[in-house]
């Protein structure tokens, strides 16, 4: 997907959000800086963000596959990746001649510290241990568990949003 950068305005969101979780990505086989557009591999977390300094004349940015990796440009010349999916994809920056100035493979990753899977035949169900064991969702787990899992998170988000004022009006008697 690419899209025009333009400066001086607010981040621009670049693709739809895909939440998931997938296998261990494959180590990072080059010696330049990670962080750096030019270097051949960006490495994210999945669910997580990592900032990006765009290449220098950057005006097309193009990201492979939008479900793996989410970007937001930000005006400030740098850019906002967050893994969507475990997986690679491709980014690449063009000048304002559509020349190419960098190519980075972009690899996410499912980080697995503190991560118990737990399997009983073919069932999944998986927990994160940071410190304590809480059940948490992943692709893959049992549909039951997934589900419960879900709807107690978004329960729980719907709760602290109507606590912050975000949530509907009291309704008066």
């Amino acid at each position: 997907m690419a899209m025009k950068l333009k400066t001086g305005i607010a981040p621009l969101r670049l693709v739809s959000l895909l939440i998931g979780v997938g296998i261990m990505g494959v180590p990072q086989a080059h010696a330049g800086a990670p962080d750096s557009p030019t270097a051949d591999f960006i490495q994210v977390t999945l669910d997580q963000a990592k900032l990006v300094k765009l290449p220098a004349g950057a005006e097309t940015i193009v990201i492979g596959n939008p479900a793996i990796a989410d970007v937001t440009v930000q005006k400030n010349g740098v850019m906002v990746i967050t893994g969507r999916a475990a997986g690679r994809t491709n980014f690449i920056a063009l000048d304002s001649a559509g020349a190419i100035i960098s190519e980075s493979t972009v690899t996410v990753s499912n980080m697995t510290q503190g991560r118990v899977v737990i399997m009983r035949g073919t069932d999944q169900t998986s927990y994160d241990c940071t410190p304590n064991c809480l059940p948490t969702i992943a692709l893959g787990d049992e549909e039951k568990h997934f589900n419960k899992v879900a709807d107690q998170s978004s329960r729980r988000d719907g709760m602290a949003n109507q606590s912050q004022g975000g949530g509907p009006a009291p309704q008066k008697k």
